[in-house]
């Protein structure tokens, strides 16, 4: 009678009770670019809170005919931006994107900053355009 009570009491675990499984071994896939022929990345873009400003260092421009950029964001609900090209004359360069306006060298800071993006599209003397999107937190 133990043996029967037993049997149901462990059979009727094995069907109510969950049954675990075990999760698929993942397969990290190898990257096919080589280190030395990186194509993205012309520019590194960087907050500087002391400047109120973000700093963007363009790289890489030796195959680099044209770079335009803007930089958009909402200023105490207003829509604010800047924007500006250049062509290259070097394998650097850099602009200092600032949060605000200047007029006769009088400079005011914008408050109340949200929503702010930079976009930065670079022409290859290929033909090619590489588009980079930047995501700024204030």
């Amino acid at each position: 009678m133990k043996f029967i009570v037993l049997f149901l009491v462990s059979l009727s675990l094995t069907i109510i009770a969950p049954h675990a499984e075990a999760a698929k071994p993942r397969v990290r896939a190898t990257s096919s670019k080589s280190t030395s022929a990186v194509t993205s990345g012309y520019s590194k873009a960087k907050l500087s809170r002391n400047t109120n400003s973000v700093v963007v260092t363009f790289v890489n421009l030796t195959n680099v005919s044209r770079i335009t950029y803007t930089l958009s964001y909402t200023a105490n609900g207003i829509e604010q931006g800047a924007m500006g090209s250049l062509v290259p004359s070097g394998v650097t360069d850099s602009r200092d994107l600032y949060f605000g306006t200047c007029s006769h060298g009088v400079c005011t800071p914008h408050r109340g900053i949200q929503k702010a993006t930079l976009i930065i599209e670079t022409q290859l003397k290929s033909g090619k355009t590489n588009i980079k999107r930047y995501r700024i937190k204030i």
